[in-house]
């Protein structure tokens, strides 16, 4: 900084130079006496120039693209760091779904499968139950019908008897009537099965 400003300095001294003695003898382009210091300090201003450009503008500009590339080149590397970091994110929440997906559909198959066996086992218990009743049912329909058919025949002996007694003189043997009794109830429940 300092070298810049003595040349600043140096300068503006050469200007207020050139324009004093513009002032006395006219415009100092025209004049030929005044080319050699044009030259000299056209050299100079060009070399100063030069001096500013070439070490202090142009570093300063080279350290800030620099800088600048160097943040660039970094958030690519973040964002790229970040976009795998997502895609891995993002595979294994994927994965974890299916597991998921496969992991319910094994709970719901099974749920089903036992629910299925619960039903059937339900089922068979109440239909070994119903089988149950109706073979006890069927036994005792039988067994009413065999006393029903008894006590009818008993009936039927004793209605015969007072039949054959009041109608006629005979005198039947109990054991005749329970016989012809016996050989008519058979004829007459065979017709019906």
């Amino acid at each position: 900084m300092y070298f810049l400003k003595n040349i600043l300095v140096l300068f503006i001294l050469s200007s207020i130079s050139g324009f004093a003695y513009a002032s006395q003898k006219g415009l100092p382009q025209l004049d030929l006496e005044t080319y050699p210091s044009l030259i000299f300090w056209s050299i100079i201003s060009l070399l100063i120039g030069y001096i500013l450009m070439a070490f202090i503008v142009t570093p300063s500009i080279q350290s800030i693209i620099n800088l600048r590339e160097t943040n660039i080149q970094n958030d690519l590397i973040k964002a790229k760091t970040s976009n795998e970091e997502a895609e891995i994110i993002k595979n294994t929440l994927s994965n974890k779904q299916e597991e998921i997906k496969l992991n319910s559909q094994n709970l719901i198959n099974k749920a089903i499968s036992e629910a299925k066996n619960l039903l059937d086992n339900s089922e068979k218990k109440i239909s070994d139950k119903m089988n149950v009743k109706i073979i006890e049912a069927e036994q005792q329909i039988h067994k009413l019908k065999n006393e029903v058919i008894s006590e009818l025949l008993n009936n039927v002996e004793d209605i015969t008897r007072d039949i054959i007694q009041k109608f006629t003189t005979i005198k039947p043997l109990s054991k005749d009537i329970k016989q012809t009794v016996k050989t008519v109830s058979k004829n007459i429940l065979m017709e019906k099965q």
